[in-house]
């Protein structure tokens, strides 16, 4: 049912919590500083985004692709920004520890992290639209993930 992009999702998640490799102390003061604030300031606005996500869904979350039988279809707030602002909020946190790790691993994370999203987010919507029917007017209007990324913003 989709069990995999969940357990995917939490692996790449927790894999963040590894040392950066190779480690930044080879760049200069300032430099590093910059990387250290930019990235701290863009994983802020990532983890803002992704709880503003949170209560928006309220009893619609839920962490599989499928929606549930009780479910409400929601495109206020965060969702009429983009359709899938979890998801955005995801990147964005995994981005910004890229930035201010410098560490290829962590760039290696947020590809694969991203690719998961993207493939759970496409599954999620062929759901959707079946489950409503206004949802393929909204996937016209609506951003997917991150709006002018081809790869993140699949409008037909």
């Amino acid at each position: 049912k989709g069990e995999w992009y969940l357990y995917s999702q939490i692996l790449i998640i927790l894999l963040h919590l590894i040392p950066p490799y190779p480690n930044a102390e080879y760049v200069i003061f300032p430099l590093n500083i910059f990387f250290l604030i930019t990235g701290v300031l863009i994983s802020s606005k990532g983890l803002i985004i992704a709880l503003n996500a949170f209560i928006d869904l309220g009893d619609n979350l839920t962490p599989l692709p499928y929606p549930m039988k009780e479910s409400v279809f929601v495109r206020k707030n965060t969702y009429s920004a983009v359709r899938h602002p979890l998801y955005k909020g995801l990147i964005l946190i995994s981005f910004g520890i890229f930035i201010f790790s410098l560490s290829i691993i962590h760039l290696a994370l947020l590809i694969c992290l991203v690719y998961i999203l993207r493939k759970k987010a496409l599954k999620e919507e062929e759901l959707l639209k079946i489950k409503f029917d206004e949802y393929n007017e909204y996937i016209k209007s609506v951003p997917a993930v991150i709006k002018n990324i081809k790869y993140l913003d699949w409008r037909y």
